[in-house]
């Protein structure tokens, strides 16, 4: 799908809003620092148990005339060996990734307006929540990887798009055979070009796939990886044009929103600055520009 132009992110502490618009940065969480434990989900999990055994039953059972090369290609040593090879990337997948999380903007649901939002990530609407430009965003993410990696990023767009569903079903038998199907054919030159298996599927989901009980949150995320850090939070320098508008929560102090306007009309002097009031007779919020 397009990435939404605009997406927001709620901060619950001013120190957290001082340090983005005061330093002009943003700042990536550890995946140790979430707040779902299955968030990265890394499982290595299958329907057979990671066992050889019923490995090579299942293709006796679906591809009798395929065990002979599948014994040769996938032997006991080797799948013991693949399997630890699997879950120690999934592992360092884990360990080095930092993630940037936010709520898109569209134009029928805007984050601003949800209470849900405001009262769990917004501390009871005494914080404050940013709109970021995603394009503007991630020319300065792309800029700081250059800066940082001496080459440019090369692997694709940024931003992901969370998907929410009930439950991500183990890796089957059939998509390790599948998989090395292919790998055979392309090793004998019968195929000369690799398609998207369902095991491709299977670990391209594996950090975007969340339980549904997300899903009013509409997330999309910028993901940082780093094995070179021992710190939970990484930093990123942002250019002016990346803060689209700022809203202040319901409750916040008088004395942290004096500050906060003042440095964001400094900092980010193009910004929309909304601050949030109850709307008569109704459960809701209405915005008024400061």
């Amino acid at each position: 799908m397009d990435v939404p132009r605009y997406v927001t992110r709620f901060y619950g502490k001013t120190d957290f809003v001082l340090d983005v618009i005061e330093k002009q940065q943003i700042a990536f969480i550890h995946t140790s620092l979430l707040n779902d434990p299955f968030d990265l989900y890394c499982f290595f999990e299958t329907d057979f148990g990671d066992n050889y055994s019923r490995l090579i039953q299942h293709v006796k059972e679906h591809h009798p005339a395929n065990v002979g090369w599948f014994r040769t290609h996938v032997t006991a040593l080797s799948w013991i060996k693949t399997v630890k090879e699997l879950k120690a990337h999934l592992e360092k997948v884990r360990r080095t990734t930092f993630v940037l999380s936010t709520s898109a903007v569209s134009p029928s649901l805007h984050p601003k307006n949800n209470l849900y939002m405001w009262g769990h990530y917004g501390n009871g609407h005494r914080g404050v929540a940013i709109e970021f430009d995603t394009v503007a965003l991630e020319n300065a993410v792309l800029a700081q990887h250059a800066a940082v990696n001496g080459k440019p990023f090369d692997e694709g767009g940024v931003w992901a798009q969370m998907e929410y569903a009930r439950s991500f079903s183990p890796i089957v038998a059939e998509d390790i055979y599948d998989f090395m199907k292919q790998e055979k054919d392309v090793m004998e030159g019968r195929v000369t070009e690799r398609r998207a298996t369902r095991l491709d599927r299977y670990y391209n989901r594996m950090s975007i796939v969340k339980s549904d009980v997300w899903r009013s949150e509409n997330e999309w995320r910028l993901m940082w990886r780093s094995d070179e850090t021992a710190d939970t939070i990484y930093k990123s320098p942002i250019t002016q044009d990346c803060i689209a508008a700022i809203y202040l929560g319901l409750s916040l102090p008088q004395d942290a929103e004096n500050q906060i306007v003042s440095s964001a009309r400094s900092g980010f002097p193009k910004a929309k600055i909304m601050k949030a009031s109850k709307r008569h007779g109704d459960l809701a919020l209405d915005f008024r520009q400061v």
